[in-house]
């Protein structure tokens, strides 16, 4: 792309729409002066190479596969380096006010990287028709807005999604405690997950390992039981998960100073 190509689009004064004004590929190497201003909003897309935007007291690296905005009034300065072109649309209204507000895209946060994405759809704006340039521009910033909007709530949704899987985990334990052969790989097999991706969210999210966990689940287990009138160990071991009623033994009394027999006696 070595030729600056620019599309403008018939005016119409509809202030609740988005009125887009002009589809601008620009390839014209430009050099860091004097920052200027605009009446409009811009969203950019870098095509290829590198530069750098100042905006609002601070410079901003610029890459092949960047999105960046610059705002109605306030000054800024795009300076090229190696190969650097770039496409912009040029917009106003106060659907546009609304969008923005709502993805919280401001002068504090107007640079998106990794949105390659969207390339080819800003491509195809600069092949379009005189008469469907209008379309086609509102179409790039409309999806263009969609993408933002969704790459800005990916990390949330991974949030609930790690979250929601950690408590499956959870309730899974609490319902199979009991089972002499449950450990961190039966729990993975049977929830399909890989032992490490459950182990680490476990971790993070209740902060305690999944086997701690289980040894904590069965021993409050035991106390109750014990609370309520039984009195063999092998018993309340077996009850509560452990087919070793000497190692039932050793983890009680590693959590809480005291020998089951020790603490069956003093319930006596």
């Amino acid at each position: 792309m070595n030729l600056n190509i620019c599309h403008f689009i018939p005016y119409h004064n509809d202030y609740h729409s988005i009125q887009t004004l002009n589809l601008v590929l620009e390839t014209t190497p430009q050099a860091y002066s004097t920052l200027k201003s605009q009446a409009v909003y811009r969203i950019h897309y870098v095509c290829s190479g590198s530069g750098n935007l100042h905006i609002a007291g601070k410079t901003i690296s610029l890459s092949k596969g960047d999105i960046f905005f610059t705002f109605p009034a306030s000054p800024f300065c795009v300076e090229s380096s190696e190969n650097f072109t770039y496409m912009y649309i040029s917009f106003l209204g106060s659907r546009a006010n609304m969008i923005m507000d709502k993805l919280k895209i401001n002068k504090r946060n107007c640079h998106f990287s990794n949105c390659q994405e969207v390339y080819h759809l800003w491509l195809t704006g600069l092949n379009s028709t005189p008469e469907t340039t209008d379309l086609i521009a509102e179409s790039i910033l409309l999806y263009s807005f969609h993408f933002l909007g969704n790459k800005k709530t990916q990390p949330e949704k991974e949030k609930n999604l790690n979250q929601n899987v950690a408590l499956i985990v959870k309730k899974y334990i609490d319902d199979n405690f009991s089972v002499p052969k449950l450990s961190l790989e039966m729990i993975s097999h049977e929830l399909a997950y890989s032992p490490k991706y459950i182990s680490s969210l476990f971790k993070k999210n209740f902060d305690v390992g999944i086997v701690e966990y289980l040894n904590t689940i069965r021993i409050q287990n035991a106390y109750t039981l014990m609370q309520q009138g039984f009195t063999s160990i092998s018993d309340v071991s077996t009850q509560c998960g452990y087919s070793d009623p000497q190692y039932f033994s050793k983890v009680f009394k590693q959590k809480h100073g005291i020998s089951p027999k020790a603490y069956i006696d003093s319930l006596k």
